[in-house]
């Protein structure tokens, strides 16, 4: 029995190297000398199988995987750093270029994710095709960008950056364009009419309607094809056509309640009607 352990002891000082000693009371291998590329050396199957002392900084090297046994980690200074299923607390800058499905996850600073989506940390907007956003969200497309927001504080934004039209749309259809001057169209003359309802008053042109009244215009108005338009007497000059009507903005006792366009023309014939008693 004793000489198979002095056997053992003896294989394994030859394995590490000459010059090395074995305490066989703590079972600690001390080299004198030069200390680096020496370690444990595996020979006999295969490639030879390392574990060594290297230098440039101060290491181990393993020529083999490590396999810890199972619920077991591997710590820094007593903290643990890395274990089966987690990273430790006390990592905080890594360089992953691939995850799998992400939980949850926090970011504290800009964000760029492939080159598409940028998030400013300094200006807090948030831009998808484009590194400059000019408002809390941008979406930028074909040189067009559209922007959510706010406005001086005070109110919500939406709408296009530069000079571009602006088309709402359900069903893959535009039911609301805005031009780039302002003009605005409700519906697509491409396909059927829209009904548009208005659940309230309506105005138009007038900065305090009148709450008497559904609708407040504050010019004339076309209705049937036909002109109507306030006045203290008929039409001078322009072109008119038949049935257009102008009321008499002053009407008294004895006068009409306005004119009626009996022919086109230019200005066209005007007969007064309505004579007030």
């Amino acid at each position: 029995m004793d000489n198979s352990i002095d056997q053992a002891i003896d294989a394994l000082k030859h394995a590490l190297n000459e010059g090395s000693t074995a305490g066989t009371q703590d079972s600690s291998f001390k080299f004198g000398g030069k200390v680096y590329n020496k370690g444990l050396l595996w020979t006999g199957q295969g490639n030879t199988k390392q574990f060594l002392l290297q230098d440039g900084p101060d290491r181990f090297f393993s020529s083999e995987n490590v396999d810890l046994s199972k619920e077991k980690y591997y710590s820094i200074n007593k903290v643990k750093v890395l274990d089966q299923t987690e990273l430790g607390t006390s990592v905080v800058k890594s360089n992953l270029k691939q995850v799998g499905t992400l939980r949850g996850l926090n970011i504290d600073g800009s964000l760029r994710v492939n080159q598409y989506m940028v998030f400013d940390e300094h200006t807090d907007r948030l831009g998808l095709g484009t590194e400059e956003p000019n408002a809390a969200l941008s979406v930028a497309e074909d040189g067009i960008e559209v922007i959510i927001g706010t406005e001086e504080f005070t109110s919500g934004v939406v709408g296009t950056f530069a000079s571009h039209d602006l088309h709402l749309k359900t069903d893959n259809t535009t039911r609301i364009s805005i031009g780039a001057g302002g003009n605005i169209d409700l519906g697509n003359k491409n396909h059927a009419p829209i009904q548009a309802s208005v659940h309230g008053k309506l105005s138009i042109g007038v900065n305090n309607p009148d709450t008497n009244v559904d609708l407040h215009v504050r010019g004339n108005i076309k209705f049937a094809n036909r002109t109507h338009m306030v006045d203290s007497q008929p039409p001078q000059g322009g072109s008119w056509n038949q049935g257009d009507i102008v009321w008499n903005q002053s009407p008294e006792q004895r006068k009409h309640v306005g004119w009626v366009c009996t022919k086109s023309g230019n200005p066209g014939v005007w007969n007064p009607f309505g004579e007030i008693n």
